[in-house]
């Protein structure tokens, strides 16, 4: 590609579209050109495209794959293996956001494209490429003997943080369509966990939706646990704890539940030794340019000293997108590689199966 921009076309554009992705696009023109735009829904799609001047627009990402002049292409839609799988047999790079998968033979159909493809598959989760995230993560290497990880998800509604965006949604999806498309994710989940009660299905959904980003923190920390030791659900499929077994003592915790009346965004990973704790404090994502926070607690000799490290104020779904463009363009592997989406996901629905092996029958 020489020092062209990678041109590049955006399956769904929704509200992380909108928000995050097209915003840091286009304001890289030397990486990248946005040269098409796809979505289930005429009104968004051809919105969004007016807004930020893009030609050509699609409400099928197939015809996009085979009609436009893309090198790589976005998957930002709800269910993301089956658009990836097919852009990477088209020979496209793909940017795959999160879950990778809802189940593991999408997960295998996926890598079995990626392996042919030749292609980058990298998948989008933006707190890997958080300097705030990578400053706690080297003091956590630094601690001696852990011995308990905390990781703590508690959010309120995210349409309370994006109450300053202008963004476009048109409800014209044609209602077959959406039905349809309604049952291919129900089927998915099933796919993974079987046939559950309603709050379970719900539950495992939350896991795909908001603890992968919890799996994923921890899993480039520490690697992922040894085995699910046990898990509860309760509150209709909205609270989880689940306890994660490292090898040397070592265990995790995580837990996650709702406040749907609170603007609240409460994440973070705590780490316990027996002379350090190191915390890294995620702020919504949703705040442009908020800081990820390192607090520390540890002895120094004799002495007791605590610190609050603020890395920087760099933009972690910017910092991705940089590294996207670097993979494709001058070879680098990518730091979260579709290759490491699938054990994961098998985690998550090793945590269904610890529900039910020991939960209400």
């Amino acid at each position: 590609m020489g020092n062209k921009p990678v041109k590049i076309g955006l399956i769904g554009t929704g509200m992380i579209a909108q928000v995050m992705h097209l915003p840091h696009l286009f304001e890289m023109p030397d990486r990248f050109e946005v040269t098409a735009l796809c979505d289930l829904s005429p009104g968004t799609v051809q919105a969004v495209a007016a807004r930020f001047g893009i030609r050509h627009t699609f409400t099928d990402y197939r015809e996009m794959l085979d009609r436009a002049d893309v090198d790589a292409v976005m998957v930002l839609t709800r269910d993301h293996a089956q658009p990836a799988t097919d852009a990477l047999r088209a020979g496209k790079h793909v940017f795959i956001e999160k879950p990778m998968c809802n189940n593991l033979d999408e997960a295998d159909e996926l890598l079995d494209a990626h392996a042919a493809s030749g292609r980058v598959a990298m998948l989008g989760h933006h707190k890997i490429y958080d300097p705030g995230y990578l400053a706690g993560r080297e003091r956590i290497r630094q601690m001696q003997n852990p011995n308990l990880i905390r990781l703590h998800d508690v959010n309120g509604p995210n349409d309370l943080f994006l109450e300053h965006y202008d963004i476009v949604r048109v409800d014209d999806i044609d209602a077959h369509e959406k039905n349809r498309m309604n049952q291919l994710h129900q089927d998915s989940l099933q796919r993974a966990i079987g046939a559950q009660p309603e709050p379970v299905l719900r539950a495992y959904g939350k896991m795909l939706g908001l603890l992968i980003h919890d799996i994923y923190i921890l899993d480039a920390a520490f690697g992922l646990p040894e085995r699910v030791v046990s898990t509860d659900i309760w509150n209709g499929g909205g609270a989880i704890v689940s306890i994660l077994a490292y090898s040397n003592s070592l265990r995790c915790v995580v837990e996650t539940t709702a406040v749907p009346n609170l603007r609240l965004f409460d994440e973070t990973m705590t780490v316990y030794a027996p002379d350090s704790v190191v915390s890294i404090v995620f702020p919504s994502p949703f705040l442009k340019n908020a800081a990820t926070v390192v607090e520390e607690w540890r002895m120094n000799g004799s002495r007791y000293r605590e610190s609050t490290t603020t890395a920087s104020y760099e933009e972690a779904f910017k910092l991705e997108l940089i590294h996207f463009h670097d993979c494709i363009v001058n070879g680098q592997t990518p730091r979260t590689p579709a290759t490491t989406g699938r054990a994961q996901i098998a985690l998550l629905i090793d945590m269904i199966r610890a529900y039910r092996a020991w939960g209400p029958k």
